[in-house]
């Protein structure tokens, strides 16, 4: 093999992550302008625009995605089970770089907004938090870690880790955050989608970057919303959210100290297939598939943040 077949191999996933999220989108899309045309009175309902927009990206939409990405005699990641207490090290490590992410894409978003004169929607975060707190738990916490794990660390990282663990968890994170389309969630979803990936080609293990992708998401969005619905008038809820706030931050210093601390072991190993250190980007991003599928995701993060 050389660099030309090595760029065919990283173009190809960029096509069908391509095709992927634009059908994704149309479903999406066209799901919703006809439920609203037949039912114009759930414009109003935030549950249901929810529902809407969630029901055909997890009964069509993913589906779709997995046939197009399945892999053909691609051999499985070894198999190594983790402890308990790397478990929660895992979690707490998470919650830090995601919280990390968090804080960049505010910053990005909110620097935008002065530039624009107008403050950056998330329209999806918009309808989330607004909705139903049970169907919310249901996409976010239940359907949106198991598929996007196997999509994203499963299909995706078995294709490409004969090139070394390090090209795998950065290509997985980074079509994980492209694939959010916009600004406020790209940083933390490529950096957790970074640490998914080292957790998957170490372990070899998917139900543990699930179960970790469910707590982050029930931690950060269920038991935010939960907290965010308190009066804060009253005296019990101020102190809900103090001690929620304190956990927080807690546990994202907690989690960031571990990083730091554990930096030395978090090591990547090179696959059977070595690209040269001057021809990685190249070989990897600077192909047909990957530039397309970048730009593409890059245009629409600039266009939802300016319009």
């Amino acid at each position: 093999m050389h660099t030309n077949t090595y760029k065919k191999d990283f173009s190809n996933i960029g096509i069908r992550m391509l095709i992927s999220t634009a059908v994704i989108f149309l479903i999406q899309t066209y799901v919703q302008k006809f439920a609203l045309t037949l039912f114009p009175q759930w414009q109003d309902d935030v549950t249901l625009l929810l529902v809407v927009s969630m029901v055909p990206l997890y009964l069509i939409g993913f589906p779709f995605s997995f046939v197009l990405m399945r892999n053909k005699d691609v051999p499985s990641v070894e198999k190594h089970p983790m402890t308990a207490g790397q478990l929660v090290v895992s979690f707490l490590i998470c919650y830090g770089i995601m919280i990390v992410g968090n804080l960049i894409g505010l910053g990005l978003t909110a620097g935008i907004g002065l530039l624009k004169g107008s403050p950056v929607q998330n329209a999806l975060l918009n309808v989330i938090t607004g909705g139903s707190l049970w169907v919310t738990a249901i996409f976010t916490v239940l359907c949106a870690p198991v598929f996007e794990e196997l999509l994203f660390r499963k299909l995706i990282c078995d294709k490409v880790v004969k090139y070394g663990e390090g090209i795998t968890v950065m290509l997985s994170g980074l079509i994980f955050g492209l694939f959010h389309m916009n600004f406020n969630q790209f940083f933390y979803a490529f950096f957790l989608g970074c640490f998914f990936a080292f957790l998957y080609v170490k372990t070899g293990c998917l139900k543990y970057t699930i179960l970790l992708h469910m707590a982050i998401n029930f931690w950060g969005t269920v038991l935010g919303s939960i907290i965010l619905s308190l009066d804060q008038t009253k005296p019990y809820a101020l102190i809900i959210t103090v001690v929620y706030s304190l956990c927080v931050y807690g546990m994202a210093i907690t989690g960031i100290v571990l990083l730091i601390r554990k930096r030395r072991s978090l090591t990547c190993q090179p696959g059977e297939i070595v690209i040269e250190k001057g021809q990685r980007f190249k070989t990897i991003i600077l192909n047909v598939g990957m530039s397309l599928f970048c730009l593409a995701m890059l245009t629409v993060m600039i266009v939802q943040a300016l319009s």
